[in-house]
């Protein structure tokens, strides 16, 4: 039997562990009040780089995986974000739903079976692309680029590190179809490798950034931006099998909800993501 463990990234809250399969981590527990809660399964433990979560986001918990963790498939969900294996077909990249019960994610497919059957199918299952009608790289831009040339820092690092993703890179970054949340599932051997080789380079960009720079969720976007890169190489120059899924968003979150226009069901049916429609209001919006 598969040892499967997708690890939900949980942020000083609660959260239950779903058939086994889904287990809530929480993520950034070096940084913790004394009176937060910190769950049975934590970053922090271990070799871990929990303390740096402000920046890194998500990825502090595929770090202690990668580290930390055995078992045969390792995925990484949100708290707000986890991926849809249902297979019903969905025009969008993602759907909105309420919470995260138990019924809702039964009906998304998230069972040990689906996960063990897609998983000797796929090496890598990841997010589905959404369009942006602009260039991954200009949207960064508009929305999240520093006062530097982080980007540029990011193709210096591959040029140097990786001459073989420059290509991928190239035409990740000047695509129009972008991978969004750092939310996938691959057996361990993937998911190391990608582990490897995506902090290498943020370690390195960490490293020869500008000292006095702190960024909130730096890490996190820009390790969006290279996964998709990653992906990229691994479609056109390796023989890994890989899917993409649909996105599900959960509006609510152990009585919150959240005001983000991601997860307002009113803005996703009036600007459904992936159309022209969004990508004009959020020029506007900018």
């Amino acid at each position: 039997m598969k040892d499967v463990k997708i690890l939900e990234c949980v942020f000083k809250s609660c959260a239950d562990v779903f058939e086994n399969i889904i287990y809530p981590v929480s993520a950034g527990a070096e940084l913790y009040d004394q009176n937060d809660i910190i769950l049975p399964m934590h970053d922090s433990v271990g070799e871990s780089i929990s303390n740096k979560n402000p920046s890194y986001c998500e990825l502090t918990v595929q770090y202690w995986a990668w580290k930390n963790l055995r078992c045969d498939v390792c995925g990484i969900f949100h708290q707000r974000r986890f991926l849809d294996l249902s297979g019903k077909e969905q025009k969008y990249p993602y759907r909105i739903e309420k919470q995260p019960d138990k019924i809702t994610l039964q009906k998304a497919g998230l069972s040990y079976e689906k996960i063990c059957g897609l998983t000797d199918k796929y090496g890598i299952i990841s997010c589905k692309r959404e369009n942006l009608y602009e260039t991954v790289e200009g949207f960064y831009n508009r929305n999240d680029k520093q006062n530097f040339d982080d980007i540029g820092l990011l193709r210096e690092i591959i040029r140097e590190k990786y001459p073989e993703y420059v290509s991928s890179a190239e035409k990740y970054l000047k695509g129009t179809l972008s991978y969004f949340c750092n939310v996938f599932i691959m057996d361990k051997i993937n998911f190391d490798k990608y582990s490897q080789w995506l902090f290498d380079i943020l370690f390195e960009y960490e490293r020869r950034k500008p000292k006095d720079l702190f960024y909130p969720r730096e890490m996190g976007k820009l390790g969006e931006r290279l996964f998709g890169v990653y992906m990229t190489y691994i479609m056109d120059n390796t023989d890994i099998s890989w899917a993409e899924f649909p996105r599900l968003h959960f509006s609510s979150v152990n009585g919150t909800t959240l005001k983000n226009l991601s997860f307002s069901k009113f803005f996703y049916h009036l600007c459904p993501p992936g159309t022209r429609r969004r990508a004009f209001l959020r020029k506007l919006k900018k």
